[in-house]
């Protein structure tokens, strides 16, 4: 399963949420609401 990152600007400020329930409350309040995959930190050699 990946797992996304929520974000949104509030003001001058960019909120991060990884709780779906509240990406979805900011959305029902007219927030435009967008979604990222993390790159996983694994390192290769």
């Amino acid at each position: 399963m990946s797992e996304f990152i929520w974000y949104w600007t509030k003001g001058n400020t960019k909120v991060y949420t990884k709780n779906t329930k509240v990406a979805e409350k900011a959305m029902k309040e007219g927030k435009l609401v967008m979604g990222i995959r993390p790159k996983p930190s694994i390192v290769k050699y």
